[in-house]
């Protein structure tokens, strides 16, 4: 209980800071360097900042993860750990901090009782599961269930004005609240 509502503050915390000046002035950093330096910002420090907070949120997920597992190897460091970890992030959606949540819970949801039923082939439906996310639905199941939002609010539209209307244009999640 303890983890699942330090992950909720974290979450909380992160949204805001994604939300304030400083996460517009991190998303134009990421989006254009000469931008930022020229609008008077150091974008180096800009992303140390980012780092050191990130640092510090992954010494608490290191420091909540040993008393649930029990132990730590150095296995757990290798390549296959921080691979699924982008497996999370793709399934979930990628962009947005609820993707990453999402991801993570439906991929050890799923690893769980997968690997249960099928303990030699899990790595398999793993990788399937990726590749089918990559190829179909790229911005994963956030994405996923705001084109069903977007399809189901159009058919509404057209069931009420009776005509077709067009896909509305989108902006892409990178240059929303870009500083300029």
């Amino acid at each position: 209980m303890i983890t699942a509502g330090l992950v909720g503050a974290m979450f909380l915390l992160n949204r805001q800071l994604v939300k304030s000046r400083y996460g517009r002035l991190l998303i134009a950093a990421r989006d254009g360097e000469d931008r930022v330096r020229f609008l008077g910002y150091d974008p180096a420090l800009v992303k140390v900042i980012a780092y050191a907070i990130s640092a510090g949120m992954a010494g608490l997920a290191g420091a909540l993860f040993v008393p649930i597992v029990g132990i730590i190897s150095p296995a757990m460091l290798g390549i296959v750990p921080s691979i699924e970890m982008i497996i999370w992030v793709a399934i979930g959606g990628r962009g947005t901090l609820v993707g990453a949540v999402v991801g993570a819970v439906a991929v050890n949801y799923a690893k769980t009782s997968f690997s249960e039923s099928y303990p030699s082939q899990w790595v398999y439906f793993q990788g399937a599961l990726f590749i089918i996310v990559v190829m179909i639905i790229p911005k994963g199941m956030t994405g996923l269930v705001s084109q069903f939002r977007e399809s189901k609010l159009r058919t509404r539209l057209q069931t009420v004005f009776g005509r077709s209307i067009a896909a509305p244009a989108t902006q892409s999640p990178a240059h929303e609240g870009v500083v300029t």
